[in-house]
């Protein structure tokens, strides 16, 4: 079934000013949308209409830099004769800076929705869309899950706009480039793509523009819906695309030969292609001293290595292979689990399970009692849990290390992955022991060795080795970090014959 009006809206602007109210009236369903203001009036040998939605567009702006600006018709008289009457409309009067003129029903519509006025002139065959866009949105305000303690403190919004310029005050070059897509079959979304022009591999350029031109999707919500869309493995547990709420860190991937996607109404940027390495940086390792910033990423693997694999290598140990423990240890966790009534395995998916759902609980939480209901239902529920003997005491150090060595990973959807990943050797290691746990780590190594994030290998340059800068586990000095990543073009313009790949 056809979108209504489909036939008028791929028509072309009408000569005829009454035609051209008639159809964009029915189109956007005037009067019924009380909010879609059209204002015909006549002044000297003009007749016009501005159309605008009321909210959308800055009636201040309208009022003072069109409708009164076309009053001087008397300056326009002597030009009619010289340019084509819209031309001198543009040229002569509007005190807009930007007025673009469209030939399409399409264009004027969706020109409007956007907050833009739209400018029609009688006996003209196109019309005017000015730029007067000022509805509500947020300001830049500080990063939420990507806090620092040095560096920038400013977050993208969901006004684009305005995020395209934060990039541009980080990435002040001639050659960044931000082109403009529109996704989305029946509401369109406009997605700008932004590039450093002879730095970002141009195949790279193309594959990006090809699958987003390619989501035939009605509706396109958000940055999110975007990722999913675009990415080349929908079924991996972990993201290939790195997404990020502050300016600074997208300008960094920009300056290294990655794209960001920017997505109307979303508060992030979409960053192009990474590698599982990306995801594991946090955005203050590099407004550290390289000596501080290694120690912190050395302390983040370490965490991300015990989250993995430490429930599973607990019960791989407890049930298959107790003589791998001491046996003052051993003797320890059998005293402490002796009145327990449930195997191993139930004892450590439960757990699981209740710590997810209290850190669930304590996000959808009201921020002001979150926190305080997170510390104290896990106090009471662990405590509780012992006191009846359900769990043992050597379990809840267990889980509780597993939990903050999954907070240590930066990126909210890497860690999520890293819990999948968890429960399937915590499976694998209750059926095989640490067989089980070594042929899970031997998979999920496999399977990431196997992944592509836009034709980039997931775990280069480790995976194949490419020539890359001193910054994948140990960050070492800047003054070592000489090139872009193995993702731009060769011989690019930043690094010259030096950056060759």
């Amino acid at each position: 079934m056809e979108k209504p009006h489909s036939e008028l809206i791929r028509s072309s602007i009408s000569v005829s000013l009454d035609e051209n109210i008639k159809v964009l009236q029915e189109i956007l369903y005037v009067p019924q949308n009380e909010d879609v203001i059209f204002k015909e009036y006549q002044t000297g040998c003009l007749k016009v209409c501005v159309v605008y939605v009321e909210g959308m567009a800055d009636e201040k702006k309208i009022g003072e830099f069109v409708m009164h600006a076309l009053k001087s018709t008397w300056e326009l008289e002597d030009r009619i004769g010289m340019d084509p009457k819209l031309d001198a409309i543009r040229n002569y009067l509007l005190e807009l800076p930007q007025a673009k003129s469209i030939e399409l029903v399409k264009d004027a519509i969706q020109g409007v929705l956007a907050g833009m006025t739209c400018l029609l002139v009688d006996g003209c065959n196109e019309a005017l869309l000015l730029e007067t866009r000022n509805y509500p949105h947020r300001s830049v305000e500080k990063p939420t899950n990507e806090s620092v303690v040095n560096g920038p403190h400013e977050a993208f919004n969901e006004h684009i706009r305005t995020n395209i310029s934060l990039i541009r005050r980080y990435v002040q070059s001639p050659e960044l480039v931000s082109e403009k897509i529109y996704v989305g079959t029946g509401i369109p979304t406009q997605v700008t793509i932004l590039y450093l022009k002879g730095v970002a591999s141009e195949s790279c350029i193309s594959e990006v523009k090809k699958r987003l031109k390619k989501i035939k999707s009605p509706t396109v919500m958000g940055a999110g819906d975007v990722q999913q869309f675009i990415e080349d493995h929908p079924f991996a547990i972990l993201p290939q695309i790195l997404q990020t709420e502050r300016p600074d860190r997208a300008a960094s991937c920009i300056e290294d030969g990655q794209i960001a996607l920017l997505v109307e109404n979303s508060p992030y940027a979409l960053i192009a292609p990474v590698t599982v390495f990306h995801l594991i940086h946090a955005p203050d390792d590099s407004f550290l001293r390289w000596q501080y910033g290694s120690a912190l990423r050395i302390i983040r693997m370490i965490g991300l290595f015990i989250s993995l694999i430490l429930p599973s290598a607990y019960i791989a140990l407890t049930l298959y292979h107790t003589h791998l423990i001491p046996m003052p240890l051993l003797t320890s966790i059998a005293e402490t689990r002796a009145n327990v009534p449930f195997p191993i395995v139930i004892e450590v998916l439960f757990m699981e399970f209740s710590f997810y759902l209290l850190n669930e609980a304590g996000l959808r939480t009201p921020s002001q009692i979150g926190s305080a209901f997170g510390i104290v239902g896990a106090l009471i529920l662990g405590q509780t849990a012992v006191s009846a003997s359900i769990i043992s005491p050597m379990l809840i150090i267990i889980i509780a290390l597993t939990g903050l060595g999954n907070y240590v990973v930066p990126n909210y959807g890497f860690g999520i992955g890293i819990i999948l990943y968890r429960l399937m050797l915590i499976a694998l290691s209750s059926m095989l022991g640490l067989y089980g746990l070594m042929i899970g780590l031997f998979l999920i190594i496999t399977h990431l060795g196997s992944m592509k994030s836009f034709g980039i290998d997931y775990l280069a340059p480790v995976s194949p080795k490419r020539r890359h800068n001193p910054d994948i586990i140990l960050r070492l000095p800047v003054r070592l970090q000489r090139y872009a990543l193995f993702f731009a073009k060769r011989n690019n313009w930043l690094n010259g014959e030096e950056g060759a790949r």
